[in-house]
C-alpha cells in the first residue's frame, strides 16, 4: 500500500502503522514532503483547535449551537456531557485535549452514536435518529460544521480559528460496515468514499489544510462478531460466516482510504493529511504479548489480561445501568464477578473499548503526529 503513496508529488502524507514482530510500540513514520505548496501544519505544538466528526468511538455528547456552553480554558471540551463516551471514560479525544497535548486546545466535536460517512450510501442503522442533525459525515459537516464555524453562516463563527492551528480529525467506518457487511456486497464503498471525499473538500474550502483520518479497527474480534455479545442489543444480523464476512468488508473499506488520499493531496497540494492505523494498534494490543504490553506500561495502566470478551458489569454505553461515574476521569472500577478491574479489559462491551484502549490510541497519535513534524524519511 505504501508503493501507492510514493508515487504521490504532492502534500505530506504520513501513514502511521506500527510492526506486530516489535516490542517497538510504533515505528518511524514514512514522510513525503511537497516540492511546491504552503504548508499550514508547524507541529502537535501548534495546534489550539481541534475539530472532530465521527461516530462513537470519538463522540464526547457536544452541543456546539448557542447558549450551551462552548469550549473555554476551564472546559476545554465545552459542554461535553456525562456518558457521552463510548468508554464510560476519557475517549481519545479527551485524552488529545486534556492530556498528551503541547498546547492549551480546545475540541469542537461533532461526532455522535451511530453516525456513518453517508446515510444515503448504506442502509439505515438501528441507532436513534439525533435531531440535531449528527447521523453521518455529511450532516455533521453541513449542518454543525459550515453553518457555526465558518463566515458562510451569515453571522460571526462560533469560534475563530485558523488553518495553521487547527486539525480536522475523521473516524468512520464502523457504522458503515455494521449497516452492511451481512450482504456481501462491496459495491457500498464507492457512494461511501465518493461522500467522504466530498465532505474533505467542503471542510478544505473553509479553511481546513490539516487532516487525521482514522481507519477503521479489526472488528472481526469484537465481542459481538466473536461470540454473539450484546447481538441483540444493536440488531446486528448473526449469519454463519459473519468474522469472515465483517473481516472483509474492514479489509475493503480500508483499502479504499489510499485512493482518497492520493485524490484529495494530489488537488491540493497545500494539505496535510495524517492517516492512523487504529487496526494495526488493536491487533497489536490484542496480541498479548511483550509488545502490547509495553503500550499499557508506558502509560502507567495495568496489562490488558481480558482481551476476547467483556464483562456484563462493566457494560454502562447505555446510560442507567448503574450510578453515574465521572466520565471524564480514569475510574478503574473493581466488581469482582468480573475476576478483573475495567482497567484488565480491552472491551468494555460487544462492540466499544475501554478507556485504557483509548489512552494508548491518543498517545500512539500524539507520538506520530509529533514525529511527522520533525522529520521521516524524504520522498
Amino acid at each position: 500500500m505504501y508503493n501507492l503513496f510514493r508515487s504521490l508529488g504532492f502534500c505530506l502524507i504520513i501513514l502511521f502503522a506500527i510492526d506486530l514482530g516489535t516490542a517497538a510500540p510504533t515505528p518511524e513514520p514514512q514522510t513525503y514532503r511537497a516540492q511546491s505548496g504552503t504548508k499550514a501544519w508547524n507541529g502537535w505544538e501548534s495546534v489550539e483547535k481541534l475539530f472532530v466528526f465521527g461516530a462513537s468511538y470519538a463522540g464526547t455528547g457536544f452541543n456546539w449551537l448557542p447558549p450551551n456552553p462552548a469550549p473555554s480554558p476551564s472546559n476545554p471540551l465545552g459542554n461535553s456531557v456525562r456518558g457521552g463516551t463510548s468508554s464510560n471514560g476519557p475517549n481519545f479525544v479527551t485524552y488529545l485535549t486534556t492530556t498528551f497535548n503541547a498546547s492549551f486546545i480546545e475540541t469542537y466535536n461533532f461526532a455522535f452514536a451511530g453516525a456513518k460517512v453517508s446515510t444515503t450510501a448504506t442502509s439505515s442503522t438501528p441507532y436513534a435518529k439525533n435531531p440535531g442533525g449528527q447521523n453521518d459525515m455529511v450532516a455533521q459537516v453541513t449542518n454543525g460544521f459550515l453553518p457555526s464555524y465558518t463566515t458562510k453562516a451569515g453571522h460571526e463563527p462560533y469560534a475563530n480559528w485558523t488553518a495553521d492551528s487547527s486539525l480536522f480529525i475523521s473516524f468512520f467506518g464502523i457504522n458503515d460496515i455494521l449497516a452492511t457487511y451481512a450482504k456481501g456486497d462491496r459495491s457500498f464503498t464507492d457512494p461511501i468514499f465518493a461522500a467522504y471525499k466530498q465532505n474533505l473538500e467542503d471542510l478544505y474550502t473553509a479553511g481546513a489544510r490539516n487532516f487525521l483520518i482514522l481507519n477503521t479497527p479489526p472488528m472481526e474480534l469484537m465481542p459481538v462478531f466473536s461470540n454473539g455479545l450484546g447481538a441483540s442489543d444493536w440488531q446486528i444480523p448473526q449469519v454463519a460466516n459473519n468474522q469472515s464476512l465483517v473481516r472483509q468488508a474492514v479489509q475493503d473499506f480500508n483499502a479504499e482510504i489510499p485512493d482518497l488520499i492520493s485524490s484529495f493531496t494530489s488537488a491540493h497540494s497545500d494539505a496535510t493529511m495524517f492517516v492512523y492505523d487504529v487496526h494495526a494498534l488493536f491487533l497489536n494490543m490484542l496480541s498479548g504479548t511483550s509488545a502490547s504490553n509495553a503500550l499499557t506500561s508506558q502509560h502507567q495502566l495495568k496489562p490488558l489480561q481480558n482481551l476476547q470478551t467483556a464483562c456484563p458489569f462493566y457494560t454502562q454505553y447505555k446510560p442507567g445501568t448503574r450510578q453515574p461515574v465521572d466520565y471524564l476521569g480514569e475510574d478503574d472500577f473493581d466488581d469482582s464477578r468480573c475476576g478483573g478491574s475495567v482497567g484488565t479489559y480491552f472491551w468494555l462491551n460487544g462492540i466499544h473499548v475501554t478507556w485504557p484502549v483509548h489512552k494508548v490510541m491518543a498517545g500512539a497519535i500524539v507520538d506520530e503526529l509529533k514525529a511527522g513534524a520533525t522529520g521521516g524519511y524524504e520522498g
